[in-house]
């Protein structure tokens, strides 16, 4: 246990705990916009554009800035980023129940962002920081079981409150919370010393990086709508890989003072292959939620209500079986376990692509729980190899890059399996898959479920290939210089 916990043997559960209600509240503040959002978007009167910046904001401003949060809580402590960003956060929440116009909306959804960012990377780091490696797994399971605990809360607690008080009391919620989390943190956690007080933070590092992947993020959002092959998202990617090199090339001439340390990638297979893993994790899997409601919606004509208890059954999976592996992951490793999981997310959707417009509810849930087990495999074991091969004085930046990985995924995830759809119906019919528009007319049901047949074998494929990568990080290395053996 490090020192600053001296031999308070309570004080890493503390922490713990602490840092769940973090890991809860990033996850649940991007699920319970989804459900209300045509709420929103009526009352506030904008369109399809404008309505799609109301969670990409949110998204692409916590992805930009978690490398940089990350390497901040390096440098400056991971209490006093983490109760910055609850109190960002806070204030973010509050000025979005009181917004007046989309734009308002946007900018305040943005501030969010920067405060979930602060959270999402810091959480890994203090829990790791917490306990000893023998617990780690364990640890970090709990953590990811919050982090499926407050996805599945998000759209149930989302649709309650705008039903009985209106869309804006989904963002007073956080306020309370926010509140009672910075005074037990500001009251438990131990601040150490800073190891890093003479060094410079990498604005050109970290101003590049952003910038590149709120680019990239803004290509993939909008590629289907304005043209793949339209100046302006050709545009956004020339912007996005120019800019990405210029990372790189600063990254490199700056070495261990870099925001992001090349090292971790060239020189650790377990970090690179764990982190891509982790990106074709999200990509396989994130978008199936949204697709599957509109199906069971839609096509198999269920109420709202037993669409949410169906999409409630793969997070209810992951949830218990979260902490379970990352127990196991702590006895017999992470390889197998992670792996496994990838393979059985892989089967989890292709048994999704046979669904047809006569399946049943009951087919539906039993492969929706399959990808839970799969995906209740793979994320704790996973991230705890990925936090416990660095130096301590890296975790920071670990868990910033770790938490970069599942941003863009579910980016891309939704992106992509959104433009395979589109191949076999019509981007209208996307539009309206992910605003609950109506249907434009003459839509078939059975040319949507075409699509979503393609994008699911394509997310298996995915899945496949993350599993792979899973295997190919070999061996556990040495407990890294300054880490707790």
């Amino acid at each position: 246990m490090p020192a600053l916990a001296g031999n308070d043997k309570g004080y890493k559960w503390t922490v713990l705990l602490i840092a769940c209600m973090g890991s809860v509240m990033g996850p649940l503040d991007s699920t319970i916009v989804s459900v209300t959002l045509p709420t929103i978007s009526q009352d506030l009167v904008m369109d399809y554009t404008t309505s799609v910046w109301v969670p990409t904001s949110y998204l692409a401003v916590t992805a930009a800035l978690l490398l940089s949060m990350g390497r901040l809580s390096d440098m400056r402590g991971r209490k006093p980023i983490y109760v910055s960003g609850f109190a960002v956060f806070a204030l973010g929440s509050l000025l979005c129940s009181l917004a007046q116009d989309g734009g308002q909306l946007i900018a305040f959804r943005a501030l969010q962002g920067v405060g979930a960012a602060a959270l999402m990377a810091t959480s890994p780091a203090l829990i790791t920081d917490a306990f000893p490696p023998q617990e780690r797994g364990k640890a970090l399971g709990i953590n990811a079981m919050s982090v499926y605990i407050g996805l599945s809360l998000g759209p149930p607690l989302g649709a309650f409150l705008t039903e009985e008080l209106g869309w804006r009391a989904i963002f007073w919620v956080n306020i309370p919370i926010a509140a009672a989390v910075i005074v037990l943190a500001q009251w438990k956690i131990a601040r150490p010393s800073a190891s890093m007080n003479g060094a410079r933070f990498d604005l050109a590092g970290a101003s590049s990086f952003a910038v590149a992947l709120v680019a990239f993020l803004i290509a993939l959002t909008f590629g289907e709508s304005r043209g793949w092959l339209s100046a302006f998202t050709l545009g956004l990617l020339f912007v996005a890989a120019s800019l990405l090199l210029a990372f790189v090339v600063t990254e490199k001439r700056l070495g261990r003072r870099a925001l992001f340390q090349l090292d971790l990638v060239t020189r650790n297979r377990l970090f690179a292959a764990g982190n891509l893993s982790a990106l074709l994790n999200y990509t396989s899997y994130f978008g199936v939620s949204f697709i599957l409601s509109f199906y069971l919606q839609r096509v198999l004509d269920l109420d709202l209500y037993a669409t949410g208890m169906i999409l409630l059954s793969m997070p209810a999976v992951m949830s218990l079986l979260s902490p379970i592996s990352g127990w196991a992951s702590d006895r017999i490793g992470s390889r197998t376990l992670a792996s496994a999981g990838m393979f059985i997310m892989a089967a989890g959707l292709l048994l999704m692509s046979t669904l047809s417009t006569t399946s049943s509810a009951v087919e539906v849930t039993a492969y929706f729980v399959i990808l839970g087990m799969g995906m209740g495999l793979f994320a704790t074991p996973n991230t705890s190899a990925i936090m416990g091969c660095v130096e301590r004085d890296r975790l920071g930046v670990a868990s910033g890059t770790l938490s970069t990985m599942r941003t863009v995924g579910q980016s891309m995830s939704l992106a992509i399996m959104g433009a395979l759809i589109a191949t076999a119906t019509s981007t209208e019919l996307v539009s309206a898959l992910f605003m609950g528009a109506p249907l434009p007319s003459g839509t078939a049901d059975a040319d949507f479920v075409a699509g979503m047949a393609l994008a699911f074998r394509v997310a298996a494929g995915i899945a496949v290939a993350g599993a792979v990568t899973s295997l190919a990080r070999g061996a556990a290395p040495p407990c890294p210089p300054g880490r707790t053996p």
